[in-house]
């Protein structure tokens, strides 16, 4: 019954025009979004992306596969996201159980780093909330958390 409703959804989903392509829409806001945290952010040196992946490191050694997972990200971005995190001593890269396997920690200095780092970034967040609204914000945020979980399934795997 469930897949008739389904097939039936699709049916009609056909017969009308479609909405403005979502996809492009979103890319437009990503870019002036990022752009929007960089400005603020650009006094840390970091852009928004290796700002993501330091506040995804911790003490505890990882690996490059398991931080890629979490922050939905492939290995290739990851890597150069993470590059100038350990050429500045942010980050460092010790061996895993296999002498093959490097595992991504944050330094102590990265962890100094950080705290400097999200400073700015709470001041980036708060500027955003006043420009947006915060209720605005807060509502857009929950959407999107909505469309992540509701998109995750009707991905393979390896997304």
């Amino acid at each position: 019954m469930h897949g008739k409703s389904t097939h039936a959804k699709l049916s009609l989903a056909a017969k009308q025009d479609p909405l403005p392509c979502t996809g492009g829409r979103l890319r437009k806001l990503t870019r002036r979004m990022t752009s929007f945290y960089e400005q603020h952010m650009r006094q840390t040196g970091l852009k928004l992306s290796q700002y993501s992946v330091l506040m995804n490191l911790t003490i505890e050694p990882q690996t490059l596969q398991e931080l890629a997972a979490r922050l939905e990200m492939d290995r290739t971005t990851l890597t150069r996201a993470l590059r100038p995190l350990v050429d500045n001593g942010w980050v460092s890269q010790v061996e895993g159980q296999d002498q093959r396997q490097r595992r991504l920690i944050l330094t102590t200095e990265g962890h100094r780093f950080r705290k400097q780092a999200n400073q700015v970034w709470r001041e980036a967040q708060l500027s955003l909330e006043s420009h947006l609204g915060r209720e605005f914000v807060d509502e857009l945020n929950q959407r999107l958390e909505l469309a992540l979980a509701q998109l995750k399934p009707a991905l393979p795997d390896e997304n």
